[in-house]
């Protein structure tokens, strides 16, 4: 379940009608500035598309996770069940959350998600590389992924309406 949502070509059309002389990284500011990161040559591209609908897309936080969730079954041996056999934290409640508490939860749960995998992985590293090393690289590289989607996660919120300002605007 994708607790984030990312920007669509729609939302950024809105606010490109929304704002007088808009530009791509206008809007992007514009959605970045609510909580909604977006780069502006994103924005430039879905204008040059005339707006088209985008296939279903993952925010990073929710394709970090994901992959870290398939990459897990190497460490379980069970594919199916991914990070559930390591956790025994029941989901809470998401609904009513503001956008900015709903990514500050998915870093948490990102973070925690980590932690798990870094308890049991180097007890199980030697015989990992020696049987599935290809498996051990993606799991790593799931992990890198996953940290740096975390890490980024809470600072795409601003933390006030002035921050974040450089000294060029």
């Amino acid at each position: 379940m994708s607790i984030l949502k990312p920007v669509t070509p729609e939302e950024a059309k809105r606010v490109w009608v929304s704002i007088p002389n808009p530009s791509a990284r206008r809007v992007a500011k514009a959605l970045t500035l609510s909580g909604r990161r977006v780069h502006h040559s994103t924005i430039a591209r879905w204008r040059a598309q005339d707006w088209r609908p985008v296939a279903n897309s993952l925010h990073p936080l929710e394709a970090a996770r994901q992959a870290l969730d398939m990459a897990a079954g190497v460490l379980t041996s069970d594919p199916v069940a991914g990070l559930k056999v390591l956790s025994d934290e029941d989901g809470r409640e998401i609904d009513g959350l503001s956008d900015r508490e709903l990514l500050r939860e998915a870093s948490r749960e990102m973070l925690i998600a980590i932690r798990l995998v870094s308890e049991v992985f180097p007890s199980q590293l030697p015989l990992l590389l020696q049987t599935k090393t290809m498996q051990t690289a993606t799991l790593l590289n799931a992990l890198t992924a996953g940290l740096r989607a975390a890490v980024g996660g809470p600072q795409t919120i601003p933390r006030s309406a002035g921050a974040g300002r450089s000294c060029r605007e």
